[in-house]
Parts: structure tokens; C-alpha cells; sequence
């Protein structure tokens, strides 16, 4: 498959030689009209950038025919879009006005709704993560990154382990993306990280709320697209060096980057490493098994021509992560192993500090990935087909080195899109289908001792959208809807095994003597209807406001139709219900807010009826307790309506006169309900408790003789409420404390005062400063407790395993930047 694309685009690449337009002009202080040096031109759909020179101009080059939204970015002012329309052979000019702010504010382009445009203008909500804000926090995980902003939360299973929830929904409800291509490894469990390296992420685009109409049934709670940095300056080679390190668990971060730009040949390569070894918490010490290690390579290669472009991405990233199972001492609470390491019972120093996640149990997770995407220019609009492959291979490790599960999955995901833009209409069609086909296989029984555990049978997934979206710009209104059709086709394959449970356990046909079934054999078809409708409206005095009603579908998951085992990396036996019926969610979304000089904005309240929402539920036993399979509880998936509210906002603060000051808020607020329940069982498990943040970021004067621009220091609060509306039945879930975390940061930016280029940029960031000890309620490593290796059930909060404790974070970023190709070239070399 990954030969075959090559090729393909090998051919591509080299047969059209067409010779594309370019985009030039300059950008002045709207106030004064002086010319602006320094400001990033920025063409998002195509991740082509300039920098205007001493004189404030800009040339971009080699762009396809099309119509693009243009961002204009420095520090000091606020951040401008402007359309540009490239037509057949012609050069274009634009030249941009730039008025004073310390902020960016909400003028920014967005393209992960399908049709680009401004965050401000989208009746969808949408959440910005920007490269700065990316690059001032300490993180370990991508999603960790992002899980603050306004309206997102995380699950976590140690700080390796994260999964994303928008709006109180997670797992397979949200979408992730990374430069437009789906992330489908393994999104259904808990026990199993988003496998994306945060040092290809550039930044991020969150949507909030239902986005199956573009995306299909995986999106019904949000899309989270990550996307790559842009590519070098035409006639430039350009890259980084980048590392850091991390008090807390010893985290240390490589990275190296380099790329160019040669006539519209774009390239870049990317190698990352990430180790760390267990972290530590006040309450625990080091948290025995939350050791992890993670290399990721990155190619991309693409050419921009007249007709349009064409780009191949190439990833390949391997993640071997422990994950924690709270196995203790009954007598002292120590943590000790699973079973004894040459004779030695409980983990020593030098055990919680080794970066080897190998001991404790442990998944090895690979992920080899393609990615094609070309566009092409068809009159007034385009023709977007994108196409990608994917092999995700999961082993459970038991203490050892052969697997106890071993499965692989293949994902070949696809879209082909029709867009058009009317010049002076204001109209946007966009019309097309995509989907994917998913094929999962379980390894052989691995050698004795070990005891194959099989989850899920082998099975195949088929799905196809159809799907039309239609907007209209009448200036200050703009009001957009469309429709989407799915369909699935979910076929799964009988099991039996032979001496289950045992060293002897083998598969076996149906016709073998004492054979037990493991799985029933399925053919199961699914189909459903998305759609939505919104405006927003610019109202006076920077003000706006934004409806959206929407309809969302999904399917079952694999795991909730057919889960028949354990699930060791959650602790659980966990049985699917192959007669689950598809979720049907009906949202509305209002939203009203602020882009003001001084100040901005936005509060966002939604409504969300989903009815045959897919949960677990912890099954009781024959005395009224937990029924227990092979030492696990054991969970049942099950259905019924739920209505989730909430409201997300954020209030920030940046004075105009003021350059020197910012403050920013965001404040997130779930409720979920289920119906027809008793007192125990009448929320949502895993509903985020209640969240208020707040920084406060004092920027320095930059002078143009100081070797130190761009400094700047920083002071955070992040409060969480107590979450008391759990479902609480058997101790599923257990109400949280509220608790009160303080950060701290600085950072800046070494230049060469004579060139004013960067040298090295330095970034330090604290987190949890006064070194509280917490449990976050969606930390689901509180309820993994074993006292000499038997399960125990977790009735108390502090019985768990508490969350990282103080925390610095140190980034060098060392740039390589802006060398011309003819500045490259090896002397006396013809």
C-alpha cells in the first residue's frame, strides 16, 4: 500500500511543471503608516508564511489559482485576515493596516470546519491554540496541552495516557486530526493515548460541539485538529533544534526539524525522542508504573503549482508506556511488583527512576502512517481527494516481553470534496464524501506462560458519508447548513478458545471438543442523518452573536457491540452489547461575545439531547456487591438518553495603551443527566467537574539594542469545584475535592542585536508551585488499587493514585532559519 502511494505521487510531482502565481505587498501601522518589519504573512489553507523585511514587504510565491483567506501576525498589534483571489497568470498584490493590540483576539482563519473562515464569524464554537501558547506551557502529552482551553477536558491513566473530552463527551465522540488525517488508534478505550508527537504540532483548532455533517459519525462531540508547522519561505531551507527537560518525572524532550522551499517543492523532516521515568506526588511518593517512552519520525514532501498542490506526509512513531495498576503492600500502602524481580518484592529508587518502562505492565504501541492530499483548481472552485493508510499495532505486556494482547488495526481513510466560492456572492458550496475502512486482526496465542487476552474479535468496519454544506456572506450575517448521510457495515468474526484461562489456552474451531465461544460472529449495518444550521451576526461596538442547531449520529464502537475480556490497562472485564442501537444527538449551541480593542470575549451555552447514549455499567452481584470475572469488576455496555449542558467562556483582558499587560480567563461548566434513573445512577460517568482558569502575563519592553526581546512572565490559577453529580452506583464513580493549582512562567528570546535574528529561545514554566496533593476527577488511575496483587474496590478518593505533583519545565528552542539555497551551496561546486 505505502509503495504504491509513493509511486503515485512520485508521478504527480514530477509531471507538472506549471509555473504558479504569487502574492506580494507590504504591511504599514494603520495609525501612522510606518512600514511593519517583522510580520508573518500567512496563508493557512496551503501553510505558506513570509516575513515582511526592513522595508515591510512580503512575497509569497508559487500559490495555486484560488480564493484564501491572508493572516497577518506580529507582537504588538492585532491580528488581520484578509481575502485575496489568485486568478490564471496573474501576480496579486495586497497590502495590509495593522492597528496596535497586545492581543490576537478572534480575527484568525480557521479551516477545520470545511469551509475557511474567521473563528468570530463561525456559528460552530470554535477554540484557538496558538503556537506561543503551545510553546509557554509544559506538557506531556499533546492532548495534555490542550486541556485547559475553554470547554475541553482529559481523561488520564497515568500523565502518558490521555484522552480527550469536549463538552463532558470523550473517547470515540471526538474526532482527532493531524494535518487533516484521521487518528483512529484505538480512540474507543481509556488505556490508550492519542499517538501524535506534540513536536510536530504547531498549533491547534478545537471545534465545540457536534461536527459530524463534515466529519461523520466520529465527531459528534467535537474535532480536534492538529496541524503541522508551515513550510519554509520560497527559496529557503529552515528548521530547529529543540529539547527540554522536566523536573517531575525526569521528561526529556528531543526534537529536529528541518524543511525548504524550492520553486514549490516543499519539504520537511522531523525526529522526535520523549522518556520519562515515574513521576512523584506528594501523597505517593513515585507512582510505581508511569514510565514511558516515545520516537516519532516525520517526512513530508509537496509541490505547489498553477493547478494546485499535492502533498505526501510519511510518519512513523513507536510508544512503549506503563500503565499504573495501583498493586500495593496491604500492610504499608507501599507500592511493590506485580511479581518478584530477582527476588526483590517492592521498587527501590533506582527502579522509579529508570527510564525503562519494561518491569511493570506496559503497552507497546506502533503507528506507521501515509497521507495524500492534492487540490485542484476546477474553474471557480476546487477538487479536494485525500487518501492515507494506517497500521497501529497494540501488545499488553505482562511483566515481561511477550504480549498477553496482540492485535493490529489497519485504517485506510478517504475524502474527496468539491468546494466553490463565489467571488461577489459570498456564497461557499461545499459538497463530497469521505469515510473509512478499518480492519482489526488478534495475534496468535502467545508461548506459555502467558495468557492470551482477546477483547475484541477480528473484524472489519466500512463506513461512507455524503454530505453537502451551503453558506452565504451577506456581509455582517453569515448563515450556514448543510446534510450528511452515513452508513456503516460492521462485520465481525467468530472465536472459540480451547483450555480459556489457562497456559493451555489455544484458539480453536467451533468443532473442537470443549471448545467455549469467545465471540459470536455479526453483520451489522448501520446508517444515519447529521445536519445543522447557524448564523452569526456582527453586531455594533465589536460585539456578535452565534446560533447553532445541529443534529449528530454514531455508530456503536467495536468495543461496546462485542468486548468479551479483560481490559488490563483499565482494570475491568468488560462485556459489548451487539444489539446497541445508534446514538441520535440533537444540540443547540448560543453563543455572544466581544472582539474589542481592550477587551474580548465570548460566552458559549449549549443544550445536548442524545438519545441511546452508549455507556458501561458496573454490574452488581448475586449479594447486592460487584460481580467479579478472572479478579476484575465487571462492566456491561448499556444505553439510555442523556442530556448534557453546560458553558464554556472565556474573558480576556489586553489594554491597547497598555501593551505591557494581559489577562486572560476561561471558565468550563457540565451537567449531564440521565433519564428515568435512580439518585445513584442519574449522571454521565466521567462528567468534568467545574473549571475556572486564570494567567496574568506581564510582557517586557522590547528595544531593538537588547540582546532579550519578546520576554515575558507569567502567573496562573486553576480552580476545579468539587464534582458531586456522579453516577455512583458500586462505586463506579466517586465524588472529587475541589482543589486549587498555581503556575508560574518566563520566558524569552536571545537575538543578534546587529541581524535580529533569534539566536535561542528559552521557556521555564511551573506547574502545581505550592505542590497540593489533588486527584483530578477524571484521573481514572484513582481507582486502581490491588493489595498483593487482588483488585480491590477504591470506596475513598485518597485510596487512589493521586495526580503529579510540582512540576518545572525548561524548553531551549535553537531556530535555523532563513538561509537562502544559493547561500547553501558548496563552493567551487557547478
Amino acid at each position: 500500500m505505502m509503495k504504491t502511494y509513493l509511486l503515485l505521487f512520485s508521478m504527480l510531482l514530477f509531471s507538472f511543471g506549471i509555473a504558479a502565481q504569487s502574492l506580494s505587498g507590504t504591511v504599514v501601522d494603520s495609525a501612522n503608516h510606518h512600514l511593519i518589519a517583522g510580520a508573518v504573512v500567512y496563508i493557512p489553507q496551503l501553510k505558506l508564511e513570509a516575513t515582511t523585511d526592513s522595508s515591510g514587504y512580503f512575497n509569497i510565491s508559487h500559490i495555486p489559482k484560488g480564493t484564501y483567506e491572508l493572516e497577518v501576525q506580529i507582537l504588538g498589534y492585532g491580528t488581520i485576515t484578509q481575502q485575496v483571489i489568485i486568478k490564471g497568470m496573474e501576480n496579486c498584490t495586497c497590502n495590509c493596516k495593522m492597528g496596535a493590540s497586545c492581543c490576537s483576539g478572534n480575527e484568525v482563519v480557521i479551516t477545520a470546519l470545511g469551509n475557511v473562515t474567521i473563528a468570530q464569524r463561525s456559528p460552530v464554537p470554535v477554540t484557538l491554540v496558538t503556537h506561543d501558547m503551545l510553546m509557554q506551557n509544559s506538557y506531556s502529552t499533546i492532548i495534555d496541552a490542550i486541556s485547559s482551553q475553554p470547554g475541553v477536558n482529559m481523561t488520564t491513566e497515568g500523565v502518558g495516557t490521555t484522552k480527550p473530552q469536549i463538552n463532558g463527551l470523550g473517547f470515540d465522540r471526538v474526532l482527532v486530526l493531524m494535518d487533516g488525517e484521521r487518528e483512529e488508534d484505538f480512540q474507543w478505550g481509556d488505556d490508550h493515548g492519542i499517538l501524535i508527537d506534540p513536536y510536530a504540532v504547531y498549533d491547534a483548532e478545537i471545534i465545540r460541539g457536534p461536527a459530524s455533517l463534515q466529519y461523520g459519525a466520529s465527531a459528534e462531540a467535537g474535532v480536534i485538529s492538529f496541524k503541522s508547522e508551515p513550510f519554509a519561505e520560497n527559496g529557503t531551507i529552515q528548521g530547529s533544534v529543540f529539547t527540554e527537560y522536566q523536573t517531575n518525572n525526569g521528561l526529556i524532550g528531543t526534537s529536529e526539524d528541518i524543511g525548504g522551499n524550492n520553486n514549490g517543492f516543499v519539504w520537511n523532516l522531523r525526529a522526535s525522542n520523549e522518556e520519562a521515568h515515574d513521576y512523584w506526588d506528594p501523597k505517593d511518593g513515585y507512582v510505581w508504573g508511569t514510565a514511558w517512552e516515545q520516537d516519532n519520525v516525520r517526512l513530508s514532501l509537496g509541490l505547489n503549482k498553477q493547478w494546485g498542490y499535492t502533498r505526501l506526509t510519511i510518519s512513523t512513531l513507536h510508544r512503549q508506556i506503563q500503565v499504573p495498576d495501583g498493586n500495593r503492600d496491604s500492610a504499608t500502602g507501599q507500592f511493590e511488583f506485580d511479581a518478584p524481580q530477582n527476588g526483590q518484592i517492592y521498587p527501590n529508587k533506582s527502579n522509579f527512576l529508570a527510564y525503562n518502562p519494561t518491569i511493570a505492565g506496559d503497552k507497546i504501541l506502533n503507528e506507521d502512517q501515509i497521507w495524500w492530499q492534492n487540490s485542484i483548481s476546477v474553474g471557480k472552485g476546487k477538487i479536494d481527494a485525500d487518501i492515507g493508510f494506517t497500521e497501529s499495532i497494540h501488545h499488553d505486556i505482562d511483566s515481561g516481553t511477550v504480549g498477553s494482547g496482540n492485535m493490529v488495526v489497519h485504517d485506510i481513510p478517504y475524502s474527496l470534496k468539491y468546494q466553490l466560492t463565489g467571488e461577489n456572492s459570498g456564497i461557499k458550496f461545499t459538497t463530497g464524501v469521505n469515510g473509512t475502512y478499518e480492519f482489526e486482526n488478534n495475534y496468535s496465542e502467545p508461548p506459555a506462560p502467558y495468557i492470551g487476552d482477546f477483547e475484541i474479535p477480528n473484524y472489519t468496519d466500512l463506513q461512507i458519508g455524503g454530505y453537502a454544506i451551503l453558506e452565504k456572506d451577506f456581509k455582517n450575517l453569515i448563515i450556514s447548513g448543510g446534510l450528511r448521510y452515513d452508513w456503516s457495515n460492521f462485520i465481525g468474526q467468530s472465536m472459540y478458545l480451547l483450555n480459556g484461562g489457562t497456559p493451555e489456552q489455544e484458539q480453536a474451531s467451533a468443532e473442537t471438543p470443549g471448545a467455549v465461544k469467545q465471540f459470536t460472529g455479526f453483520n451489522n449495518m448501520y446508517s444515519g442523518i447529521s445536519g445543522s444550521i447557524g448564523a452569526s451576526y456582527q453586531l455594533p461596538h465589536n460585539n456578535y452573536i452565534k446560533l447553532n442547531i445541529s443534529k449528530s449520529y454514531r455508530a456503536p464502537a467495536i468495543n461496546e457491540l462485542t468486548s468479551n475480556g479483560q481490559n488490563i490497562g483499565s482494570n475491568a472485564f468488560q462485556l459489548g452489547n451487539i444489539n446497541l442501537k445508534t446514538e441520535q444527538g440533537y444540540q443547540v449551541d448560543f453563543a455572544y461575545g466581544n472582539n474589542g480593542r481592550d477587551i474580548s470575549f465570548e460566552a458559549d451555552g449549549f443544550y445536548n439531547y442524545i438519545n441511546n447514549f452508549i455507556f458501561a455499567d458496573r454490574l452488581s452481584g448475586k449479594n447486592g456487591g460487584d460481580s467479579i470475572l478472572q479478579g476484575y469488576p465487571v462492566y456491561q455496555y448499556v444505553s439510555n438518553v442523556a442530556i448534557i449542558t453546560g458553558v464554556s467562556a472565556y474573558f480576556n483582558i489586553h489594554p491597547a495603551e497598555t501593551k505591557w499587560l494581559e489577562i486572560d480567563n476561561g471558565f468550563t461548566y457540565v451537567y449531564s443527566n440521565l433519564l428515568n434513573q435512580t439518585d445513584s445512577t442519574n449522571h454521565v460517568p466521567w462528567t468534568p467537574a467545574p473549571r475556572l482558569t486564570t494567567e496574568i502575563k506581564l510582557k517586557l519592553n522590547n528595544k531593538r539594542s537588547c540582546i532579550l526581546r519578546g520576554t515575558y512572565i507569567e502567573i496562573g490559577q486553576e480552580k476545579y469545584w468539587a464534582q458531586n453529580n456522579i453516577y455512583s452506583a458500586l462505586y463506579t464513580e466517586l465524588p472529587s475535592a475541589a482543589y486549587t493549582l498555581y503556575n508560574a512562567g518566563i520566558g524569552t528570546n536571545f537575538v543578534n542585536p546587529k541581524t535580529g535574528r533569534i539566536i535561542c529561545s528559552l521557556y521555564v514554566n511551573c506547574t502545581n508551585l505550592t505542590n497540593i496533593s489533588y486527584i483530578d476527577h477524571l484521573n481514572l488511575a484513582q481507582y486502581f488499587l490491588s493489595y498483593e496483587g487482588r483488585i480491590v474496590t477504591v470506596t475513598q478518593q485518597n485510596q487512589g493514585i493521586y495526580n503529579m505533583g510540582r512540576n518545572v519545565g525548561f524548553k531551549l528552542l535553537f531556530p535555523i532559519s532563513g538561509h537562502k539555497l544559493s547561500d547553501t551551496k558548496l563552493q567551487g561546486v557547478e
